[in-house]
């Protein structure tokens, strides 16, 4: 195809598909058409043009799934429009460049005709995403792995983890690619449909160790669904306290989950109305509050549970830039300056903290942006445990935010098999099962609660013991085998 408009064209829309596969839309073919049509198009151009059309191809990805942000930074962070359109472009561009190695690697001096590629493509790939997803606090947004939630991968991610998923779709995309354009010979084709046959039969034969506690915890997750305009607004203070007491006036279970900074007040500050809470309503709770450390003068974005009155907290260990710290403050402090976000100034919280417990129950908490990194959860195989985690989605709005969000936290139930309690401001709130399947939820800008009985899991995963150890020997030995072989410097 010589036309570069029209593979201009493709590519762009190849990128929409790309983002329509993940949630809210959920046409997860979409993901192997989208790869599909990039990997026919860059192994037919130079290493020059394949370079430029795979920087496309991630604008495109990321315009059309991550453009949210200009939400969080407009309207929360003192509406600049120029400056918001700004910081969005420049975070999109940024994006975009871990998509220019692909196509640095894989062009037309690139041999579909030979068994590996398929391979050598899906190990540059991943590594990409590895690298996205860890390089300056990282971004593990639309990874081709979570996409496939609620598919025949459900089994992939217990094991090896989302990657996987991600290593598996590419090679099915591109093995489709070079099939289709008839440089790769039927033979090979078949290798590599037993090869993916009989590993999904072999993971789907072995058992995944995991039991269940026949005593479930009865649980509420409250959503009030409160505008950040209003949430970050002192004079509101006392509304969004009437707010939370009502909801708590329905029939209520004994242990409730209410979402991150559920009072924007510094809880050191406000003890009375929580200890109030237990008084009146007789419950045990978790919460996420402002944490302040006197003796430190530092305050944490944190998770306090309140159990027979007795406090235990959780600082948030893995912070949003800008958001709630600023990385390189000599360079960026005025950015922060001009976005004035409020209570953005935050600690990082310890990688080992004191654990929580409810009950016998292990609690593996995660605030907000901590859900898309699974290395933070880390379970004790002789513990009955779960996940709870607590989001305060308003900052995106009505956008495709909130919904990637609770996608992501899908994966992280298959990935550990153990359930999740996700209690979000504006939503999604929703209880998942170990299988990543929603109990039931409270949809995007409602308010109410959810009462559910959800069933603590123990025991050790092979992805929760090993970690993506095994995805990155897997990849740098495919691609330091086949180095020469595919002369990528030639």
């Amino acid at each position: 195809m010589k036309n570069t408009f029209v593979r201009y064209l493709l590519l762009i829309t190849s990128g929409f598909i790309y983002t329509a596969s993940f949630s809210p839309f959920d046409f997860k073919i979409g993901i192997f058409i989208s790869i599909f049509i990039y990997f026919y198009l860059i192994s037919n151009s130079s290493r020059k043009s394949s370079i430029l059309e795979s920087y496309i191809y991630g604008l495109a990805i990321f315009t059309s799934g991550v453009s949210w942000i200009f939400n969080s930074i407009y309207y929360y962070g003192g509406e600049h429009f120029l400056f918001s359109i700004m910081m969005t472009l420049v975070f999109i561009i940024y994006m975009s460049i871990f998509f220019i190695p692909i196509g640095f690697f894989i062009n037309k001096k690139s041999n579909l005709s030979d068994i590996h590629f398929p391979l050598i493509a899906a190990s540059i790939w991943v590594l990409m995403e590895i690298i996205r997803s860890s390089l300056f606090g990282g971004f593990p947004w639309l990874l081709v792995g979570t996409s496939q939630v609620g598919t025949i991968f459900d089994s992939l991610y217990p094991f090896m983890g989302v990657y996987s998923v991600s290593f598996m779709v590419v090679i099915i995309s591109t093995v489709m690619a070079s099939k289709i354009s008839y440089q790769i010979k039927f033979r090979v084709f078949k290798i590599y449909a037993l090869f993916i046959s009989s590993l999904f039969l072999i993971i789907n034969i072995i058992p995944i160790q995991s039991t269940d506690s026949h005593q479930p915890i009865k649980v509420s997750v409250i959503q009030p669904n409160i505008h950040l305009g209003l949430k970050y607004n002192e004079s509101q203070l006392e509304n969004i306290k009437k707010k939370y007491i009502d909801i708590l006036e329905n029939e209520i279970n004994n242990f409730v989950v209410m979402p991150e900074t559920a009072i924007p007040k510094i809880y050191q500050f406000d003890k009375k109305f929580y200890n109030d809470l237990v008084n009146k309503f007789n419950f045990d709770f978790i919460t996420g509050i402002f944490n302040y450390d006197q003796s430190k003068d530092k305050v944490y974005n944190s998770m306090l549970m309140l159990e027979n009155k007795k406090e235990f907290f959780y600082n948030k260990r893995h912070l949003v830039p800008f958001g709630e710290y600023t990385p390189l403050e000599n360079i960026f402090s005025y950015i922060a300056d001009i976005l004035n976000i409020p209570m953005s100034s935050i600690e990082h919280g310890k990688s080992n903290q004191n654990p929580i417990y409810y009950r016998g129950t292990i609690i593996y908490p995660l605030i907000c942006y901590e859900i898309a990194y699974s290395s933070l959860i880390k379970p004790k195989e002789d513990k009955y445990g779960l996940i709870i985690t607590i989001s305060n989605d308003a900052w995106f709005g009505d956008t495709f935010a909130p919904h990637q969000h609770l996608q992501i936290a899908k994966v992280r139930a298959l990935e550990s098999s153990l359930p999740i309690i996700r209690a979000a401001n504006t939503g999604i709130s929703a209880i998942l099962d170990k299988r990543g399947a929603i109990i039931d939820k409270i949809e995007l800008n409602h308010s109410g609660y959810i009462n559910a009985e959800v069933f603590p899991s123990k025991g050790l995963t092979p992805y929760m013991y090993f970690g993506d150890y095994p995805i990155l020997m897997l990849i740098f030995s495919i691609m330091l085998f086949y180095w020469k072989k595919y002369k990528i410097y030639g």
